[in-house]
Protein backbone atom coordinates (compact mmCIF):
# COMPACT_ATOMS: atom_id res chain seq x y z
CA UNK A 1 0.00 0.00 0.00
CA UNK A 2 1.13 3.28 -0.91
CA UNK A 3 0.21 6.39 1.24
CA UNK A 4 0.07 9.97 0.33
CA UNK A 5 0.02 13.27 2.61
CA UNK A 6 -1.80 16.33 1.98
CA UNK A 7 -1.71 19.28 4.04
CA UNK A 8 -5.14 20.74 2.89
CA UNK A 9 -6.08 24.85 3.79
CA UNK A 10 -9.77 25.78 4.49
CA UNK A 11 -11.91 25.36 2.14
CA UNK A 12 -9.68 23.11 -0.23
CA UNK A 13 -10.46 20.56 -2.69
CA UNK A 14 -8.06 17.53 -3.51
CA UNK A 15 -9.24 14.93 -6.57
CA UNK A 16 -8.47 11.63 -6.12
CA UNK A 17 -7.85 8.69 -8.39
CA UNK A 18 -8.70 5.46 -6.28
CA UNK A 19 -10.41 2.94 -6.18
CA UNK A 20 -10.15 3.06 -2.23
CA UNK A 21 -9.75 6.20 0.24
CA UNK A 22 -8.44 6.63 4.08
CA UNK A 23 -8.69 9.77 5.51
CA UNK A 24 -7.34 10.64 8.83
CA UNK A 25 -7.77 14.04 10.25
CA UNK A 26 -5.16 15.11 12.75
CA UNK A 27 -5.35 18.85 14.69
CA UNK A 28 -3.76 20.54 17.66
CA UNK A 29 -6.97 22.31 19.78
CA UNK A 30 -5.95 25.36 21.22
CA UNK A 31 -6.91 29.01 21.80
CA UNK A 32 -7.89 30.48 18.06
CA UNK A 33 -7.51 26.71 16.65
CA UNK A 34 -11.46 26.09 15.35
CA UNK A 35 -12.52 22.45 15.45
CA UNK A 36 -12.39 20.30 12.71
CA UNK A 37 -15.28 19.95 10.12
CA UNK A 38 -14.79 17.53 7.35
CA UNK A 39 -16.97 16.49 4.28
CA UNK A 40 -16.18 14.41 1.42
CA UNK A 41 -18.50 14.04 -2.11
CA UNK A 42 -18.08 10.77 -4.65
CA UNK A 43 -18.83 12.19 -7.68
CA UNK A 44 -18.77 10.47 -10.79
CA UNK A 45 -17.70 10.22 -14.04
CA UNK A 46 -19.65 12.95 -15.17
CA UNK A 47 -18.30 15.21 -12.30
CA UNK A 48 -22.29 14.78 -10.27
CA UNK A 49 -22.94 13.13 -7.37
CA UNK A 50 -24.95 10.04 -7.59
CA UNK A 51 -27.08 8.92 -4.51
CA UNK A 52 -27.35 10.45 -1.02
CA UNK A 53 -24.68 7.75 0.43
CA UNK A 54 -22.20 9.56 -1.67
CA UNK A 55 -22.57 12.64 0.68
CA UNK A 56 -20.09 12.05 3.40
CA UNK A 57 -20.35 14.62 6.55
CA UNK A 58 -20.44 15.31 10.07
CA UNK A 59 -22.15 12.47 12.12
CA UNK A 60 -22.88 11.01 8.77
CA UNK A 61 -20.50 8.12 8.39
Amino acid sequence: MTGMTHEMLKGSNVPLDAAAVRAVLRWSPGPGVPDVDASALLLGADGRVRFDEDFVFYNQP
